[in-house]
């Protein structure tokens, strides 16, 4: 193999490295009214860590605030929201980092 082949090789293997999807962190935290009981912060966590890409799930109840953990690859906020609202409470988001 001469070093043109070799260059080329090194080449696009670094291309396809860069264009592949990694694995990516971000954290919402939505506002949720009506989460005033353990059952309650218990229902919308089981909800949203059913979902492909929430790596974590964490429901204060005395903040009436949900942290979530994802992968921005699989999910977005938007439809983190969703989940949590289909559990039969409001919410909002609240701060979104990236």
């Amino acid at each position: 193999m001469d070093t043109t082949d070799k260059q080329k090789k090194e080449f696009s293997a670094e291309d396809k490295a860069k264009n592949e999807k990694r694995p990516g962190k971000s954290r919402v935290i939505v506002s949720v009214t009506g989460m005033s009981c353990t059952t309650c912060a218990l229902a919308i966590e089981k909800r949203v860590k059913k979902m492909n890409g929430v790596t974590d799930v964490k429901a204060a109840i005395m903040l009436n605030k949900v942290f979530i953990d994802y992968d921005p690859n699989f999910v977005d906020s938007a439809a983190i929201r969703k989940a949590i609202d289909k559990t039969g409470y409001k919410s909002h988001i609240a701060v979104e980092e990236t």
